[in-house]
């Protein structure tokens, strides 16, 4: 006998295969899936825009000048505002005023002075040419803003040269980059001042000129070629190159002693001097016993007959003498020995000059100069140096004496004893 078939049971079962869902909860279901996902995506959005929105909008409104950037290491620079450097009572920060070279005759010379504003990560300066000793009183400067393309950048290595009666050239590293030269005259004590625009920048020449004893040689490119200048209308010339690399002009020499050019050796890179005694025409070569890599050396002479050159490393100081105008070179062994406060030399130059009495001044010092950081090394034979209370600051050869570039500026007929010398007005950087 058949079973009953179970209604109940198998209706059930055709439910459930057959059932259809309801559709308007599925739809309610994906909408708060949605949304959920679209908050998570917005949330993420505004974290990223609360990081990211402060950096833009300081690249955009706070976008840091030079100042702010701070010292490249790969260039040595040494370039530090004053941080904590604050409004005087009468709303202006306070100004620096640093001599970086000098030229002409004692009394009456001309300086090249920076004039910072030390503005905290904004400090603003100007270069300027003003009197230095004699005309002090003078109210105002002969150049302002020179070199500068902004008053921001960074100018460094800043050296003024007398060409003509009454022709100088200033020249300067600019912003850590090539050297920037340009020419001015300054026609009497009281001439009126100079705008920027009125000082040319000096370019290369294309001529050979007719060159004479007494005559000078400059350099507008660090390393770069040698030009003659003629001293009766301070004309460039040019010259044959003295056949080494790195050339370097040694600064101090007077132009009667011949010209001086410092280097390295083409075949082996050690140091080497170069010295023409005709303008150019020949040069006498000759490479030190140094190893290659050495810093050029600084050579200091007053009569071309007999130099000095000092040969610098990281922990002391190599010292050669010639007594023949350069054609031979021979070692002064333990001559300069290092005091404590001179713990490296990296990062520090040196600078050299041989006295009227035949003693020699040698100093090493920082670049940029800051307060207290040139240590003098004074020998009475040559040979024998030791250290020495100086004037302050760098020394600057001027056409019949020196002149001190410290705070306050002094000037010397014979770098033993000094006097300071007052410097004419400045107007602050705008």
């Amino acid at each position: 006998m058949r079973p009953d078939l179970d209604f109940r049971s198998l209706r059930q079962q055709i439910e459930q295969a057959t059932w259809v869902p309801d559709f308007s909860t599925l739809y309610r279901r994906a909408g708060r899936v949605k949304l959920r996902d679209r908050m998570t995506v917005l949330g993420a959005l505004l974290g990223t825009l609360g990081v990211l929105a402060p950096v833009a909008l300081a690249g955009i409104f706070g976008r840091p000048g030079p100042a702010v950037l701070g010292p490249n290491p790969d260039l040595g620079e040494a370039w530090s505002p004053i941080a904590s450097a604050t409004p005087t009572a009468t709303g202006r920060y306070p100004s620096t005023v640093t001599v970086m070279a000098a030229a002409g005759d004692l009394p009456n010379l001309i300086a090249a002075v920076d004039v910072c504003a030390e503005i905290p990560q904004a400090r603003r300066c100007s270069l300027q040419i003003v009197a230095l000793g004699g005309e002090a009183e003078r109210r105002t400067p002969f150049v302002v803003d020179a070199l500068r393309t902004s008053p921001l950048d960074r100018v460094s290595n800043v050296q003024l040269l007398r060409v003509a009666p009454t022709g100088y050239i200033l020249s300067g590293e600019v912003g850590g980059g090539s050297r920037s030269s340009v020419r001015f005259e300054l026609t009497s004590a009281t001439q009126t001042e100079l705008n920027p625009q009125d000082a040319a920048p000096v370019m290369g020449p294309n001529d050979h000129l007719a060159l004479k004893a007494g005559d000078r040689t400059v350099q507008l490119v660090q390393y770069g070629d040698l030009f003659g200048v003629r001293e009766s209308d301070g004309a460039l010339s040019l010259i044959s190159q003295p056949p080494m690399a790195r050339r370097t002009i040694a600064a101090l020499p007077p132009a009667s002693a011949g010209w001086w050019v410092t280097g390295a050796d083409l075949n082996t890179g050690a140091p080497a001097v170069s010295v023409s005694t005709d303008q150019g025409a020949t040069w006498t070569a000759r490479t030190l016993d140094a190893p290659a890599g050495s810093d050029v050396p600084t050579v200091a002479t007053s009569d071309g007959k007999n130099a000095w050159a000092f040969v610098p490393y990281s922990s002391g100081i190599r010292l050669f003498r010639t007594s023949d105008g350069g054609s031979h070179w021979r070692e002064v062994r333990g001559a300069v020995t290092l005091p404590p406060e001179l713990k490296t030399l990296d990062n520090r130059l040196l600078g050299a000059l041989v006295r009227p009495d035949r003693s020699v001044l040698m100093w090493v010092y920082s670049n940029p100069a800051t307060v207290n950081t040139t240590v003098f090394f004074d020998s009475n034979d040559g040979e024998h140096f030791a250290v020495m209370s100086g004037p302050g600051g760098t020394i600057a050869a001027v056409d019949n004496g020196y002149a001190s570039l410290g705070d306050p500026a002094r000037v010397s007929h014979d770098a033993h004893t000094w006097q300071e010398a007052a410097l004419s007005s400045t107007v602050m950087p705008n």
